[in-house]
């Protein structure tokens, strides 16, 4: 009973959400998300300076551009727009949400669906991964199940709740402490597991790998996953090049025939996570710290 009550207010905010944004505009919710943006920018010096010293440590890996206040403050006003945004589009379907995102997916990707190999999916927290729930409708004509891992509501009804909301939309959802064994058996069976991998996970010194060049903690699950199952590596990307319209790239992460280690597989996705966060700068959530002073 008690659990039930807790449940109410996040339920209950939920449904609001979803009767206020439905007669909202994407591209209006996006605008106001870049107001908001500049807002942040300039009340919030703590996370400015997280996203300088971020972008301090990928321009001199890349030696692609030059940081600077104008680049911190656009960056503040894509990832608040992206934010807003998923409070739109957390209620609409897939068949609303194909007017507002392109899709670009390897034809190797296609394959390992067709041929029910299982695929593991790279994530990173980029652009409005709040799509990624309904990924499969929109990517595949006759989708495969879509495994997501995720942190459980603290209140089970809602969670439950939610968890089934995802289940229409062939995505089935995985609490963070699930047995690697069920994981493998998803892949085997033909799932897709989509893991966000490119963040600190636990111990500030866990899973300590280069990343631009300098270390950062992150998360070796879909390197275990692959050598556990042999299902093929995809990064997906979500980015924009428009307001309010977001495009899904997934591409292959080419490994070396031979014998791998984990570091091997992890040091290859590491190069995908790369290549994707730095054609795309604005659109990472770097108002997260990826290293440590």
């Amino acid at each position: 009973m008690l659990d039930r009550l807790k449940a109410i207010p996040i339920l209950l905010t939920l449904f609001l959400v979803n009767a206020v944004f439905r007669f909202i505009s994407v591209r209006t919710v996006w605008n106001i998300g870049e107001c908001l943006g500049t807002l942040c920018y300039r009340i919030m010096p703590k996370r400015r300076a997280i996203v300088d010293f971020n972008m301090e440590i990928v321009a001199k890996h890349t030696q692609a551009f030059t940081p600077s206040p104008e680049l911190t403050e656009s960056i503040f006003q894509r990832n608040i727009a992206n934010l807003s945004c998923t409070l739109k589009t957390y209620g609409m379907k897939p068949k609303q949400l194909e007017k507002v995102i392109d899709v670009n997916v390897s034809p190797s990707f296609h394959q390992a669906v067709k041929d029910k190999s299982g695929a593991i999916m790279c994530l990173g927290h980029m652009g409005n991964w709040e799509i990624l729930t309904k990924l499969m409708p929109l990517v595949e004509p006759t989708p495969a199940h879509f495994g997501a891992i995720y942190r459980p509501l603290d209140s089970k009804a809602a969670d439950r709740y939610v968890a089934n909301q995802r289940k229409e939309y062939n995505c089935e959802m995985f609490p963070k402490r699930t047995p690697l064994g069920t994981l493998s058996t998803f892949i085997r069976e033909g799932g897709v597991m989509g893991i966000l991998a490119d963040q600190r996970s636990g111990r500030p010194k866990k899973a300590n790998r280069p990343f631009f060049g300098r270390d950062s903690a992150r998360s070796k699950l879909p390197a275990v996953l692959h050598l556990r199952t042999g299902a093929p590596l995809f990064t997906l990307s979500v980015y924009s090049q428009t307001p309010g319209r977001w495009t899904i790239e997934i591409l292959p992460i080419n490994l070396p025939d031979k014998k791998l280690t984990t570091d091997d597989v992890v040091e290859n996705i590491t190069a995908g996570y790369e290549r994707n966060f730095s054609a795309h700068l604005l659109d990472v959530f770097w108002l997260h710290r990826y290293w440590v002073k």
